[in-house]
């Protein structure tokens, strides 16, 4: 993979949300923080503990979350209001293809993100909540808090690939 790049997670989350939209699959700031957190577990798996993105996810009370999106969103974050970066007049897929060329991602990372937002896109943010609730990376870095206890302790990319790379389907 000669073309390796990392993504700006501002573009990467917006591409996300313009995709959805694009699409017409409702997402919220919370259903956005946990595809982006698949997207990079995934990409872990995929292109041998390589990150698509340099910020790690806090093991917050409803899942991880990366904290410059939450920046971004939070004053939608606890209302669960849809995302829409679409103004009236906008051409969806034009703009999400020039979201996608500014990412400067290779087509194999191109790929495998999307391959993640038809997954995962489907399922709701609870459902998307409740997925990582049962697996180790949250619970580990989670492990001395109680379930409502506010925490900021990072998910490390580490965990994520121990985990997931186990957990592949199709070897």
């Amino acid at each position: 993979m000669d073309n390796f790049k990392k993504a700006d997670l501002s573009t990467l989350s917006k591409y996300v949300v313009l995709y959805f939209n694009s699409h017409g699959i409702s997402v919220t700031p919370l259903k956005l923080q946990k595809v982006l957190y698949y997207i990079q577990a995934w990409h872990l798996v995929f292109f041998k503990k390589r990150n698509l993105f340099e910020e790690l996810p806090q093991a917050w009370v409803n899942g991880p979350v990366y904290r410059t999106v939450y920046n971004k969103y939070k004053n939608r974050f606890y209302k669960d209001d849809t995302i829409n970066a679409l103004k009236d007049g906008d051409d969806a897929i034009e703009l999400l293809n020039i979201t996608k060329d500014k990412l400067k991602l290779d087509e194999k990372q191109h790929s495998l993100i999307e391959a993640i937002l038809k997954s995962y896109g489907v399922l709701s943010s609870e459902k998307l909540v409740f997925m990582t609730h049962r697996e180790d990376p949250w619970n580990i870095a989670r492990k001395d808090y109680k379930p409502m206890q506010r925490c900021e302790e990072v998910i490390s990319t580490d965990m994520m690939f121990d985990f997931y790379s186990k957990n592949r389907i199709n070897g």
